[in-house]
């Protein structure tokens, strides 16, 4: 009897074994599936360095009459305070003044470099004025359009080669626009970078695509090529933009410089441009307390004050 129990408890005890393994085996039976992936980046290089410098006008000049030189005289132009000041026969070379931006990298994203500014330049109006370089200073002249005596200038430099930006963009006209061009101010001697714009304007419409050939050809790596001027009350202002791909090299060296060259007529001739050359230096006289009678001083937009501002920007294309 008491060996059937046993038997019995055994049998009991086995049976729940097989029930546990076979639960246990049966957690453990199911699909498996597993993949792995991995990847990594690094921040895209920019290493873009901008940089501006240069002072364009000072209070002296140096002289270039060589008898004068000769004969111990070193300045031609010097102001009689602490002002800064231009004058018939100055530059912004005479005093390494030169607005220089210098743009260097190779990003590895697609950049938009930008340079800009304003100039505010001398200018005298269009209309009639005292002649003060005959005495007893009864005549009078006119001018029919305002006269803005400082030409100025925009240099692209690239490796060893430097082009004058507004000689350029004339030199892309036909010859039939270029003869047009011609009765609108440009001549053998060139013009100023702002002149150049507003004739482009005036003689081609397609003077967008003439800057963007002619751009092109000096800023190797770049892309739409963009160059507006606009009048302000104050002045002029200037934007020229281009895009680089990724990876384009970006070494580009951009002067902004400005000149009031002489009369080319002949020495005991007077011109045009000597009568408002003088009455603007008389303008300045008087602003600074000298008297000189009848004369009237001319209203907005003539001016006898020079400035000029310049920013570079670069900035990533998405």
């Amino acid at each position: 009897m008491k060996k059937n129990n046993v038997m019995r408890v055994f049998s009991l005890l086995l049976a729940l074994t097989l029930i546990s393994v076979c639960a246990i085996s049966g957690t453990f039976a199911k699909y498996v599936t597993k993949a792995e992936g991995e990847d990594q980046a690094r921040v895209a290089k920019w290493g873009v360095l901008l940089n501006v410098s240069g002072n364009n006008f000072a209070t002296e000049y140096q002289a270039h009459d060589e008898s004068y030189k000769e004969a111990g005289g070193k300045i031609s132009v010097k102001a009689s305070n602490e002002d800064q000041v231009v004058a018939p026969g100055t530059s912004s070379k005479d005093v390494e003044g030169d607005f220089v931006a210098t743009v260097k990298g190779t990003p590895e994203v697609a950049a938009r470099y930008t340079i800009g500014g304003t100039v505010k330049d001398v200018v005298l109006a269009a209309g009639n004025y005292k002649d003060y370089t005959l005495a007893p200073y009864n005549g009078t002249f006119t001018l029919d359009k305002a006269y803005a005596p400082i030409k100025w200038n925009m240099t692209i430099t690239k490796g060893n080669t430097t082009i004058n930006v507004a000689d350029l963009l004339i030199s892309k006209l036909p010859a039939n626009l270029l003869a047009v061009a011609q009765n609108y101010g440009f001549s053998a001697k060139g013009c100023s970078f702002f002149d150049a714009i507003e004739i482009l304007k005036k003689v081609d419409d397609n003077y967008e695509d003439v800057i963007d050939e002619a751009l092109s050809e000096v800023v190797s790596g770049g892309r739409n090529f963009q160059l507006t001027v606009s009048d302000t009350a104050d002045g002029k202002t200037f934007a020229m933009s281009y895009d680089f791909d990724p990876n384009k090299d970006m070494d580009f060296t951009f002067k902004l410089s400005w000149e009031w060259a002489f009369s080319d007529v002949a020495e005991n001739e007077v011109s045009l441009n000597d009568k408002a050359d003088t009455f603007l230096g008389n303008w300045a006289a008087v602003e600074l307390g000298d008297t000189i009678d009848g004369f009237v001083a001319p209203a907005a937009p003539s001016s006898i004050e020079i400035g000029a501002t310049l920013t570079a920007t670069a900035t990533q294309i998405d």
